[in-house]
């Protein structure tokens, strides 16, 4: 009778939860879990309340009780998943959906495909972490690289500078050329741009245009500014040249996106072997096969009777496919 009983509160829970009334629905839960004590679905019933709520310390509380009772639950497995997403864990995320994928197959349950949908989302959310990083570096390392540019273009200024006034004879070299560099670091600091693209830092260097400063009584002569303008040419060159690589970085990153078309509906990768179905359907063929084997002998989006037999190779597309890889190197190196 105390089972019964419990069941039934669990079952008006289930209908509060249907009708949105989450609050009510852990209540409910709560009573069952008193009523007939510690039972796996009640566990996993609450722990949806919870994702519907966005609590999700109670959300993985839940999950971890129900799991110590079964450890083969696989709503469980799914909801910690989604816990882990939240708390960007997006490789514990990911295996979990993988676990909970496993156990569908395992137990011939045929609800994967939200499952599979959550683990393409967290891939996907895995994938943009680590390319934002991939960015953010980029952008220490162009900004190093200008740094040292900029040192090195002074360095040779510098030794020109000191050369040049060390040929004139010029008693206080020294100190001329200590106040000629803080002159042209001045100018350089005033009009020195920046712009930024998708994170390729952009430096649009001063030319040296006065001959003559009035304040330290430095002439420079025509021949010493000649020497000086290449240099600075030099490392205007060499910042295009390195600003150009980057962007073009970033051009190929933009690139980065498999078409809609070219992915499996059931793995949402790219279809190396497309197969087609007779209802016009296109899936990996390891993925299909798997799924009759191991789930149903249905096409999981057609919902019709299927076997392997009556799988096509998809030929037309197999070619799109070979020349997006080709024309798109990074798609054998990045894992999604």
């Amino acid at each position: 009778m105390t089972a019964e009983k419990g069941e039934a509160i669990k079952e008006k829970g289930n209908k509060h939860f249907l009708q949105k009334k989450y609050n009510d629905a852990i209540h409910c839960y709560n009573q069952a879990l008193k009523q007939n004590g510690e039972k796996a679905i009640y566990y996993v019933n609450r722990a949806l309340c919870y994702i519907k709520l966005k609590q999700w310390d109670k959300v993985y509380q839940d999950v971890r009780h129900c799991l110590d009772l079964d450890p083969n639950y696989i709503k469980a497995h799914a909801y910690l998943g989604q816990y882990y997403v939240e708390q960007q864990r997006y490789d514990e995320a990911i295996t979990s959906f993988k676990q909970a994928l496993d156990l569908c197959k395992i137990q011939n349950k045929n609800f994967g495909d939200e499952i599979q949908r959550l683990l393409r989302y967290a891939q996907k959310r895995r994938f943009s972490l680590m390319e934002q990083k991939r960015i953010e570096n980029e952008i220490s390392l162009q900004t190093y690289l200008r740094s040292l540019l900029q040192s090195d273009k002074e360095r040779r200024m510098q030794l020109r500078i000191e050369k040049y006034y060390e040929d004139k004879d010029t008693t206080n070299s020294l100190s001329i050329l200590k106040q000629y560099l803080s002159k042209l670091t001045n100018y350089h600091n005033q009009q020195t741009t920046t712009t930024t693209n998708l994170g390729s830092v952009v430096s649009v260097s001063p030319k040296l245009t006065s001959t003559h400063n009035t304040e330290t009584n430095i002439i420079i002569d025509q021949q010493l500014e000649q020497i000086l303008r290449e240099i600075e040419q030099s490392t205007d060159q060499s910042l295009n040249e390195m600003n150009n690589l980057f962007n073009e970085v970033d051009i190929r990153r933009k690139r980065r996106e498999i078409p809609e078309y070219l992915t499996c509906k059931l793995c949402y990768d790219l279809m190396r072997d497309p197969v087609i179905t007779p209802f016009g359907i296109t899936y990996c063929r390891a993925c299909i096969e798997e799924n009759l084997y191991k789930v149903s002998h249905l096409d999981p989006i057609a919902n019709k009777p299927l076997v392997i037999e009556q799988l096509v190779n998809n030929l037309v597309l197999k070619e799109i496919v070979e020349k997006f890889i080709k024309e798109n190197e990074w798609v054998n190196s990045e894992c999604f």
